[in-house]
């Protein structure tokens, strides 16, 4: 008596034929394809798609960009207790008073504040001095600048501004570390992504290692040709290249990380919902070349909850300010990386069970039925029950 039994292919099993290869791929890599079963229904929904991504991308950033203005700024203050007190008085200002023009220069070095203000005494004739960064954003400074030139008219005098942290030569905008930091998450963000697809879903602790050290290494390499690029290329890098290199490195294992979690949890369309968004609102809220305190508060809110912000400032801290006011974006940087890990393993921990309760269910619900004596039996799953085929001839 022979039996013949068809089992269905193992989890992980992949079948080597060129026809399954092309069809994991996307189709041939060498031709555009046959075209959409529905092709203008299809071309309709395509480029209206397309449509509305160009004009997110051009509301956001045009709104974040078109017309800074500043907003919030933090400035020390220190001198005549009138003019001070014009000052408090201005909304889109948040004034620290201190006790003298050190300390005023102390608090924009440790970045404490944004800027500082030196107010003349009534009556000697000095004029305004103020303390600006360009380091810490281009428009920020500027916007500083333009605030001391306004009391210094309002008091009929001068004022002298005075940049504490300037923008190296070749990259006077200070757009260059802007760039690094928005290609090494763009870059983390679309790797985790093509690397789920290329790697498969985890779902194991092996593979969880596995994606693990791919993101870790491939985040290094990007960041190392990002910072030799600004460093040898264009020279815009002020600090040991370590440094750019470290915190480049963490921008990409911390946003890559949270990718690949999403993507675990919601597969790649969440992936690439995430990556969009990083795209349109977390590069425009981390207030690019300019500032965050020129922008409006809608994107000011958004600074807090996207990542690029915490790297860019971590990067123009290193670079300007000798390192001041490091910690914070170093943990909020982290919790992203965290994040992501807790969200992989939860996925993989719901898949799991799922699957283990499904085949305990399979398990439970398959009953046994003999066959005759010289019947040739074929096992084939059928519902809940196993059925023996008809003999054979």
């Amino acid at each position: 008596m022979t039996h013949a039994t068809e089992t269905a292919p193992r989890r992980g099993d992949v079948p080597q034929h060129p026809e399954f290869e092309a069809a994991v791929a996307g189709g041939s890599l060498d031709s555009e394809g046959p075209g959409s079963a529905h092709r203008y229904r299809n071309l309709v929904l395509g480029g209206i798609a397309i449509l509305l991504l160009a004009m997110a991308m051009l509301t956001s950033y045009s709104s974040a960009f078109g017309n800074p203005t500043p907003n919030n700024v933090h400035l020390a203050v220190t001198g005549d207790a009138d003019a001070i007190v014009a000052l408090e008085q201005q909304g889109s200002l948040d004034v620290t008073v201190v006790g003298s023009a050190r300390q005023a220069r102390s608090a924009v070095l440790d970045r404490d504040v944004d800027g500082a203000v030196v107010l003349p005494a009534p009556g000697k004739g000095a004029g305004v001095t103020t303390y600006i960064a360009s380091g810490g954003g281009r428009g920020l400074g500027q916007a500083v600048s333009g605030i001391g030139d306004s009391i210094a008219a309002k008091l009929r005098t001068t004022n002298t501004a005075t940049d504490l942290a300037p923008l190296p030569k070749k990259d006077p905008v200070g757009s260059i570390e802007f760039y690094a930091i928005l290609f090494a998450g763009l870059g983390a963000a679309l790797g985790a992504t093509v690397f789920g697809r290329i790697l498969g879903t985890v779902d194991t602790a092996a593979k969880f290692v596995e994606r693990s050290i791919v993101l870790v290494l491939y985040a290094g390499l990007l960041a190392g040709l990002i910072t030799l690029w600004i460093d040898a290329a264009l020279g815009a890098v002020t600090v040991g290249p370590w440094a750019v290199f470290g915190i480049l490195w963490l921008t990409g294992v911390a946003i890559g990380g949270a990718v690949t979690g999403v993507a675990a949890l919601g597969g790649t369309i969440a992936a690439l919902a995430m990556t969009l968004a990083l795209v349109i609102l977390g590069n425009t809220s981390s207030g690019g070349p300019l500032g965050i305190h020129v922008l409006n508060d809608f994107f000011q809110t958004l600074y807090s909850v996207f990542p690029q912000g915490d790297a860019l400032d971590l990067l123009r801290s290193v670079q300007y300010f000798d390192g001041a006011a490091v910690a914070a974006p170093i943990i909020r940087l982290s919790i992203w990386a965290v994040a992501g890990i807790l969200l992989t393993l939860t996925a993989m921990l719901i898949r799991n069970r799922r699957e283990a309760a499904a085949r305990s269910g399979a398990g439970r619900g398959q009953a046994s039925v003999p066959s005759a004596p010289g019947t040739e039996t074929a096992t084939v799953a059928s519902g809940s029950a196993l059925l023996p085929l008809a003999p054979s001839p």
